[in-house]
């Protein structure tokens, strides 16, 4: 017995058989389609059907998951991550921007008098330095001394014998474009992310800030920060 494909689309070669809810899924997941599921209508294009949405006021309909709910907030707090003004697909990328200077203060002083620009972090304090962008004139190659020689001589966080010599280079030019030639000096002691490494302490100092990382010695680091941020201040 042959089985009659009733739902056939044409744009992409594709047959769903009798079944009209795997046509209509389709319809909604593949992306050569802009249908509107309430109305069981097909768009030409995202911004027709984007148009069509807004103009409607009997759809309140979630543009990830295509589902009608009366209270399209309430839905998208439980079923998608939400900030007030933004909506994000991954936690992760909530997780950075709910700490970015939009949502938090800039509590974070450069300790150099000739920068005292405030951030929201110790790792968005670092970046600058390591870039050679501060006003102290720091650059990359002087944090790592500081750090690894100064002020964790223990090699908790970093392991001395991986910095890299930036200023062998005599000719800018020549730098290597990853930092630390691509060595990750920096390590976190925390077995829960396996002891990731990281090429700059900003990198490293960023994961302890949006990770939940049960680090050893995490009481030690803010102590060794402050020495190196006096290290700064005094240059």
């Amino acid at each position: 017995m042959i089985t009659l494909c009733r739902y056939e689309c044409k744009a992409c070669h594709q047959h769903s058989g009798q079944d009209t809810s795997i046509y209509e899924c389709h319809l909604l997941e593949s992306g050569s389609h802009h249908y509107c599921k309430p109305c069981q209508r097909e768009f030409g294009s995202a911004k027709a059907l984007q148009a069509h949405l807004n103009k409607s006021q009997k759809h309140m309909r979630c543009r990830w998951c295509q589902t009608d709910d009366d209270n399209i907030r309430s839905h998208n707090q439980k079923y998608h991550t939400q900030c007030p003004r933004s909506l994000f697909t991954q936690t992760n990328n909530l997780i950075m921007h709910l700490r970015s200077s939009l949502h938090q203060p800039k509590s974070v002083r450069c300790p150099h008098a000739s920068c005292g620009k405030d951030c929201v972090s110790t790792s968005a304090l670092m970046g600058p330095s390591e870039a050679g962008t501060c006003p102290s004139g720091g650059e990359l190659e002087d944090v790592d001394e500081y750090f690894g020689h100064h002020c964790d001589p223990q090699q908790w966080f970093v392991r001395k014998e991986l910095i890299f010599p930036q200023r062998v280079w005599e000719i800018p030019s020549d730098h290597p474009k990853h930092k630390n030639c691509g060595r990750k000096p920096y390590i976190c002691p925390s077995e829960h992310c396996a002891h990731a490494t990281f090429h700059s302490l900003s990198s490293l100092l960023l994961h302890r800030e949006t990770r939940t990382c049960e680090m050893g010695y995490r009481h030690e680091l803010p102590k060794l920060l402050q020495h190196l941020f006096n290290i700064v201040a005094q240059l």
